[in-house]
């Protein structure tokens, strides 16, 4: 039999961690107590002897025996958590723009931990990406009305173009930049302060009341029949974040309601669910692309478009634990418009402090059902076209 040097043991308690137990504890444990069994088995087998040789009494061979005891015990949490010094030597060591998975090779104490940094470094990567394809087509939506601009404004100088035609085509060229930089600047506004999540008690009605009130010049000039039909309800959130989910949704109702036609909001609330509904009569969406129109630069027409308001909208959503969607809406197997529904699953808190299920004008709305609502201004049922889940 193979006599094993003190130098080979310590070697295999090195390695022990990656090569053999896989756990730090139990690599603690066990040679925490090989060092006691060894100290202790002079005693028990040699009674005295290494006393005698190295001439010390009892008080301090106890005290040598505490000093090695402990030395051991330095030295095997040293090597234990050698795999931890590892890890953070492997993060910090680390470019910003280094987002590899961390090797997952580790002590069983160390796996979720690992996981973890797995996870975050995952989600880092999808949205850098994310990041990295928003400004990609940003630059390109740029790119294009500018250089349509500077088109047209070459061919008014140069007289190739008429100036009366081709002024007003400038003016929706400056236009459609304008509202794209502006939405580019709500979006950044929006990120920034939900990394901030200073929330404020806010009413849901009174926001969305100051939002049709701003409103009503361009409702007016488009001739269009505007309803509001809401409960207080309060929420925390941010008031601008909230008016810019509204503004952005009536916005969007606006432009795809024909002129002289109906839009309106709708705030009810519900056992366990509080719901914003803002509806328009314009005819419905494209199915086809109903999932895809809450990416930036998408529109209802299937082709690529500059807005951001949806996409915008479904951030503040999620930051305020709501979720958005829209649906088309049937009467009589006609789509006839699309409802853009804000839920909130939790329900919210009534302002006035009465029943959560009180409705203006004296009328009660009953359990409502995701197919199907009431527009209490026109008494239209109004039901969608696909169920909300």
């Amino acid at each position: 039999m193979t006599a094993h040097t003190p130098l080979h043991w310590l070697r295999m308690a090195k390695s022990w961690p990656l090569t053999g137990m896989k756990s730090i504890r139990v690599f603690a444990f066990v040679w925490t107590l090989v060092a006691a069994l060894a100290l202790l088995g002079t005693d028990w087998f040699w009674p005295g002897l290494l006393e005698a040789r190295l001439g010390l009494s009892t008080l301090q061979w106890s005290g040598l025996r505490v000093m090695l005891f402990a030395g051991s015990v330095w030295w095997v949490l040293g090597h234990a958590f050698k795999p931890v010094q590892t890890l953070g030597q492997d993060l910090i060591g680390r470019r910003c723009d280094d987002l590899q998975p961390v090797s997952t090779t580790q002590p069983s104490e160390l796996l979720e931990l690992t996981q973890a940094v797995n996870q975050l470094m995952h989600h880092q990567q999808a949205s850098l990406d994310q990041q990295k394809k928003f400004l990609a087509d940003a630059s390109h939506q740029l790119r294009t009305p500018f250089a349509v601009l500077r088109t047209q404004l070459q061919g008014v100088m140069s007289g190739q173009l008429d100036t009366r035609e081709t002024l007003p085509k400038m003016l929706h060229t400056v236009d459609r930049s304008s509202d794209l930089m502006r939405q580019l600047l709500a979006m950044a506004k929006v990120e920034q302060l939900v990394r901030q999540a200073n929330w404020v008690e806010v009413d849901l009605s009174a926001v969305a009341r100051d939002v049709v009130m701003e409103f009503a010049p361009l409702l007016a000039r488009k001739k269009l029949d505007c309803s509001l039909q809401a409960i207080p309800l309060r929420l925390h959130t941010d008031p601008w974040m909230l008016g810019e989910l509204i503004k952005n949704l009536m916005s969007n109702a606006m432009h795809h309601t024909p002129k002289g036609g109906a839009l309106g909001l709708v705030i009810r609330a519900m056992p366990g669910a509080s719901e914003l509904i803002v509806w328009d009569n314009g005819g419905g969406m494209n199915e086809v692309v109903q999932a895809r129109l809450f990416e930036p630069f998408q529109s209802s027409s299937g082709a690529s478009g500059v807005g951001l308001g949806l996409s915008i909208c479904r951030q503040i959503a999620e930051s305020m634990n709501a979720t958005v969607d829209l649906f088309n809406r049937v009467q009589d197997d006609h789509i006839v418009g699309v409802d853009a529904v804000v839920r909130w699953p939790t329900g919210l808190t009534p302002a006035n402090g009465g029943d959560e299920g009180d409705v203006p004008h004296g009328e009660r709305m009953g359990q409502p059902t995701p197919s199907a609502w009431t527009d209490l201004a026109h008494s239209v049922p109004l039901t969608h076209k696909g169920l909300a889940s």
